[in-house]
């Protein structure tokens, strides 16, 4: 009796073991053009592992492709701009009753992003924004914004910095930046910005000519920039990239930092999340209005890039910029600080918790140089006692 029970158990597990798998899907997103987005059910966006060249789905997995704005085409057919894929083998897909290959889907549109309310709170008097993607009823979020907008301010843009920083898309174009209807003033943001407005507006509040060229210069590094929070290299695919050109996730932030000091620090923060394996939820807002002597009293004035005919003012010229980086796992983070001031003399009173970035090896920037900007690190904690609209998340050591 033994001896046949044996050889029926042996049947079925050799059985089971020649049962033939399909194959799982491995797929490129980046190489579409116009690439789409692709999710999964909780509309998270889906990268490639480190150390693999395509993004793995596995058979019988289901994902979501969308092209917002446009439609999806495959060869001569045509699909609505959003659809539901369930992976067969290699690069085949299942779309209703149609198998379609993945690397011949077209976008008839770069996907359209989109900034808008969400209706919810943050910190005191703060609107929250999400910048994404609208696929159907839902919605991929990118990026959350807490904006001020009686002030016309950014206080923070929080999103999250991949392990997967290394399939980022180089060599995508920028695009113009929208204004979307978060400011309602008199005037277009744009022409804020621009070299020849901001230097009106500057020289006004300092007492200056309107064409002088003391602090908005002609050259390359001494004119406000478009400081981005969540940065266009921080994201791996081109739709994402291009979602950063939003105007509320942008501050006047001086060239001479933006292009040394702070692009260090961000290259620095995307290094160390593709070098150690994590994705870091990443907090980049700004802290107080940067001021310079009035031309006439001395007087230290703080500097708005917009002046209303009623005397209201409005997108501040911050004083910091600041980065929180945190691993959610270890519950490790680090607040990096950039004073945003290359005519700054009086360092120490933007120093608004202790310097500990002799602690971190992973930082290379020019920490002492004023016209770089000045920049230091700090523990979470102690720079929450001061930006007190950091949100609350547990903090137990420093990201080292």
């Amino acid at each position: 009796m033994l001896l046949p029970a044996l050889f029926l158990l042996l049947q079925v597990s050799l059985g089971d073991f020649f049962i033939l798998r399909a194959p799982d899907c491995n797929i490129q997103i980046s190489n579409l053009d116009p690439e789409p987005i692709v999710v999964d059910g909780t509309y998270t966006f889906l990268y490639a592992a480190p150390d693999a060249s395509s993004v793995l789905v596995k058979s019988g997995e289901t994902i979501i492709i969308s092209c917002p704005g446009g439609e999806i085409t495959v060869g001569s057919t045509s699909f609505n701009s959003t659809v539901s894929a369930t992976c067969v083998s290699n690069s085949d897909f299942s779309v209703g009753s149609a198998t379609i290959n993945f690397n011949q889907i077209v976008c008839s549109w770069n996907p359209f992003h989109t900034a808008r309310y969400t209706g919810k709170s943050c910190e005191k008097q703060g609107k929250e924004i999400e910048v994404g993607f609208v696929i159907n009823e839902n919605f991929a979020r990118e990026i959350t914004i807490c904006f001020d907008n009686a002030n016309l301010n950014t206080l923070y843009s929080s999103y999250e910095i991949t392990k997967s920083m290394g399939h980022h898309e180089s060599g995508v174009s920028r695009p113009f930046f929208i204004e979307d209807d978060f400011y309602n003033l008199d005037v277009k943001v744009n022409s804020l910005y621009v070299r020849g407005g901001q230097r009106t507006t500057i020289n006004s509040l300092l007492g200056l000519p309107a064409d002088s060229t003391k602090y908005i210069q002609d050259g390359n590094d001494f004119y406000l920039a478009r400081g981005h929070f969540a940065a266009k290299a921080d994201f791996v695919y081109a739709p994402q990239q291009t979602a950063t050109f939003h105007y509320v996730n942008v501050a006047p932030q001086w060239q001479s930092f933006n292009g040394y000091n702070w692009n260090q620090v961000e290259s620095d923060v995307r290094d160390y999340a593709e070098k150690n394996g994590i994705d870091l939820k990443m907090y980049t807002g700004t802290y107080g209005v940067t001021t310079l002597p009035h031309e006439e009293t001395g007087e230290e004035t703080p500097l708005y890039l917009y002046i209303g005919s009623n005397g209201i003012q409005g997108i501040a010229v911050p004083e910091l910029y600041w980065k929180v980086a945190y691993n959610p796992e270890t519950q490790l983070g680090v607040a990096l600080l950039g004073i945003n001031n290359p005519y700054q003399k009086d360092i120490n009173k933007s120093i608004i918790c202790e310097d500990v970035s002799a602690k971190i090896n992973w930082l290379h920037w020019n920490a002492s140089d004023t016209k770089a900007g000045y920049s230091y690190a700090c523990e979470v904690d102690a720079f929450r006692k001061r930006v007190t609209y950091l949100p609350d998340f547990v903090v137990k050591g420093l990201l080292l």
